[in-house]
């Protein structure tokens, strides 16, 4: 049986590589064999998140255009866990190439991810035409879209919400609020989007500390990480369904 696919979407600085890093560390110390995947065609952003090089002969291109049946053997382990796997452009790669991907050969890569994977999370992007993040949104299970409250995240949002209803995702979200500081007031906000807010992400002023040195906030034991963590926890249990194993 194939694994499910988790997108996590939204516009600009909001925190979705934070989100989709931590969620798929969550998940893996569930006894899940986790694959992450990244939107960005241009920046290995994942091996900044983990710490670790994606060598020239695996990551995201080999994945596109090999017809290796293996398709787990493009991803990187990451090193703090033994069950999570990510899939990202090369540290080193000969440029341009984003400039071929397809949605035919994206949709191919990730049907045989789901196949090796219990759970592919998809790091998605907020411009519409990303075939990585395009796919990954038709594919899902479910969405998990991150606001981060700010006039450019509301115009982003109203910006693509003919793309959802065209695409007919929009029962598939599931609406996450991502506090800026430990001080908004995120009223404002809430009255003008008028979306239900599932979760609510707490402000981590380390993280950008943290994620430059490859730590996962969720790997980091301070009290604001752990509260943090909390929520992916619950999170990974709507997933999952109970407890860790």
């Amino acid at each position: 049986m194939s694994g499910k696919t988790y997108t996590v979407w939204g516009g600009n600085n909001c925190g979705k590589t934070t989100f989709a890093v931590n969620l798929a560390c969550a998940l893996s110390k569930r006894d899940m064999l986790v694959g992450l995947i990244s939107s960005n065609l241009t920046y290995g952003d994942l091996q900044v998140f983990f710490g670790q090089n994606v060598p020239p002969e695996k990551g995201l291109f080999k994945a596109l255009k090999d017809d290796n049946p293996n398709i787990g053997d493009k991803f990187s382990h990451y090193e703090g866990s033994k069950n999570l796997f990510f899939l990202s452009v090369p540290t080193c790669y000969t440029g341009l190439l984003c400039d071929t991907v397809t949605l035919q050969e994206t949709e191919r890569m990730m049907k045989a991810a789901t196949m090796v994977f219990d759970i592919l999370i998809v790091d998605g992007a907020p411009e519409l035409t990303n075939p990585i993040s395009g796919v990954g949104l038709w594919l899902a299970e479910r969405i998990f879209t991150l606001h981060k409250p700010s006039i450019a995240a509301q115009m982003w949002y109203r910006s693509v919400s003919d793309f959802t209803r065209e695409l007919h995702i929009a029962d598939k979200q599931t609406h996450i609020l991502v506090s800026p500081n430990g001080e908004f007031d995120d009223k404002p906000y809430r009255s003008m989007m008028k979306v239900p807010f599932a979760y609510e992400l707490p402000y981590i002023k380390r993280a950008g500390e943290l994620e430059n040195a490859g730590t996962p906030l969720y790997s980091y034991h301070d009290r604001f990480c752990k509260r943090y963590s909390k929520v992916l926890e619950k999170i990974a249990s709507s997933i999952c369904g109970g407890e860790k194993r």
